[in-house]
């Protein structure tokens, strides 16, 4: 593009100093701006992030809730029968689902 408009200003130069007539001028420079080929300017792309689907075959929210229930109780048990104290077992498996609650929702936010 910047070839062209040398062009047409070295064109405009000519017809100024007298070298080309008017129609010579408009001739050449309507011979060169025919030889540019129209752009297409598109709107620019925006990427839309897919939506996420529930598998069918997944559990629902409350199925989830359920197992996890149950997974956090089993591990207290066992976490109680192996330490000896129920109650400290209780603090350190509340402490750890707590932590899977809390990466979870960093994960779905970012």
């Amino acid at each position: 593009m910047t070839a062209i408009l040398e062009e047409v200003r070295r064109l405009e130069a000519a017809r100024e100093k007298g070298e080309i007539s008017a129609s010579e001028y408009a001739a050449a420079k309507g011979r060169l701006l025919e030889s540019v080929e129209d752009a297409t300017v598109l709107p620019p792309f925006e990427f839309e992030k897919p939506k996420r689907r529930a598998s069918s075959a997944a559990p629902g929210p409350w199925g989830l809730m359920l197992i996890g229930l149950c997974a956090a109780g089993l591990l207290t048990f066992i976490a109680g029968q192996l330490i000896g104290d129920l109650t400290t077992a209780f603090t350190l498996v509340t402490c750890i689902f707590a932590g899977i609650v809390v990466a979870a929702f960093r994960k779905l936010e970012g």
